[in-house]
């Protein structure tokens, strides 16, 4: 890897943008191989190979929706504005702040920023389920028991479901988890235009 990153500096050095660019891209590619995406997704980002960034952070992305978690995404914290550069890979970082949020007990900044990528549309369509199962701790109050999604959030959440079954982006599996995301969105609806004022 050093031998490499010396060929880049000297590419780099003597102009040769191009023949540096390739080199991440190998490297990029070595590293996707060797699943360690997040070392791929910063060889790619300095190829500035958008297409290879976006496909990496929807490999995260279907990694987390079988297992649950992210294992080693501290490098997005170092991405910075590169962030920018594919509407994945800010999806992506939003997702997991949204989860370092919930972390923190932070609930209404994590419900905010929930809906907020709900409503962007910037994540996988099949990724929508997901989110909306997020939301299932937020609801009705969380741990606390504190409303902290407003009616016009639940109302977000609810298009989404329903634009989801119009759309036929659920699985055969998913009717359960409909049903739980759709009963917690209504008993939430009815909890929050109590709370809020007329």
């Amino acid at each position: 890897s050093s031998g490499i990153n010396a060929e880049y500096g000297a590419c780099q050095k003597h102009g040769l943008m191009d023949l540096a660019g390739s080199v991440c891209k190998v490297m990029a590619a070595k590293a996707r191989q060797a699943g360690s995406p997040g070392l791929s997704l910063i060889w790619s980002l300095q190829a500035k190979d958008l297409a290879s960034v976006t496909a990496i952070s929807e490999d995260i992305l279907d990694s987390y929706i079988e297992t649950g978690g992210f294992a080693n995404l501290e490098f997005l914290d170092q991405l910075g504005s590169n962030k920018l550069l594919s509407n994945r890979l800010l999806f992506l970082g939003k997702y997991r702040e949204f989860h370092n949020l919930v972390k923190a007990g932070e609930l209404r900044g994590a419900a905010d920023l929930l809906v907020s990528l709900v409503e962007s549309k910037m994540g996988p369509p099949r990724f929508q389920i997901t989110l909306l199962l997020d939301s299932l701790p937020l609801i009705n109050g969380g741990p606390t028991g504190e409303i902290v999604m407003s009616s016009r959030q639940t109302y977000v959440l609810m298009k989404a479901l329903e634009d989801m079954q119009i759309k036929k982006l659920l699985k055969e599996g998913d009717s359960q988890k409909v049903e739980t995301i759709r009963l917690a969105l209504v008993t939430n609806l009815a909890s929050s235009l109590l709370e809020e004022p007329w």
